[in-house]
């Protein structure tokens, strides 16, 4: 009877012994080579994850707002606001026209009339709108001992299409682009924009022109008569075309007071905060 007691005792023992062999040979495999493996393991997934991520954007968010507008834009966003009519009146003084704002490819100014001012053509008109002041700017220039020759006024849309398509088959697209504007996207069909030279013969639509008497009196006081320069130096990355001396644009007394006193070559697109 005392030995099967003491087998049994022995027995009752075994268990937890074979159970602390267990945990002690699971404690000694994590090692600090495995768990270095698990750790680079782990690593890897998750570097994996990330280009995943990086490659594949999450889908921007659908927008589930009841409020959300007919048009299928919310409340929160805003729509750039539409230009003045100023600005887009094909009639207006101040009808914006360059590379991303053009007219109407049948569109004429309601009264075109003959300046009679010096020029380099008898069959150059005008908007009767701008007339009187460069009659007025032209004769007040002669008494200043200074000759302005007129080269260009209003352009129909066909003949700014054939003048672009002319320069662009000498010198490219490209380059022309950057001088001559592609018809209905050019001031002279206003009948607003003017070229000068100080040549009877016009030859003179150069940067040069700038030098030229005739070209610095216009600097100084064409926004006197409501005339700005179009094209300044300088700011090509605003207008799109290149610096042009001789083109002036009629805007108004008002106006272009306003843009000499806030600075003397300040463009529409800037004056007005428009591209």
């Amino acid at each position: 009877m005392s030995e099967n007691n003491e087998v049994r005792e022995i027995n009752a023992e075994t268990p937890q012994e074979n159970t602390e062999t267990v945990r002690t040979r699971n404690f000694r495999d994590f090692s600090p080579v495995r768990v270095g493996r698990i750790l680079l393991l782990i690593l890897c997934v998750l570097f994996l994850i990330g280009i995943w991520f990086h490659n594949n954007p999450s889908s921007p968010v659908i927008n589930t707002d009841p409020e959300e507008n007919a048009d299928g834009t919310g409340e929160g966003e805003t729509e750039p606001a539409p230009l003045p009519a100023e600005l887009t009146d094909p009639s207006s003084i101040t009808v914006l026209v360059n590379k991303t704002h053009s007219l109407p490819a049948d569109y004429v100014p309601e009264k075109l009339v003959t300046p009679y001012v010096n020029s380099t053509s008898d069959v150059i008109q005008v908007s009767s709108k701008a007339a009187d002041q460069l009659k007025e700017m032209v004769t007040k220039a002669a008494e200043d001992e200074v000759t302005l020759y007129l080269t260009a006024g209003y352009i129909s849309y066909e003949t700014q299409d054939d003048y672009f398509h002319d320069r662009a088959g000498m010198v490219g697209e490209a380059e022309a682009n950057k001088v001559i504007a592609k018809a209905g996207f050019s001031e002279h069909q206003t009948g607003l924009a003017f070229d000068f030279s100080d040549e009877a013969n016009g030859t003179a639509t150069t940067v040069a022109f700038a030098e030229t008497k005739a070209g610095q009196w216009l600097i100084k006081h064409s926004w006197e008569y409501g005339f700005i320069l179009r094209y300044p130096e300088g700011k090509e990355s605003v207008t799109g075309y290149s610096y042009q001396p001789w083109h002036y644009r009629f805007v108004g007394r008002d106006t272009a007071k306003k843009m000499h006193e806030t600075a003397e070559d300040l463009t529409m697109e800037e004056y007005y905060n428009v591209n």
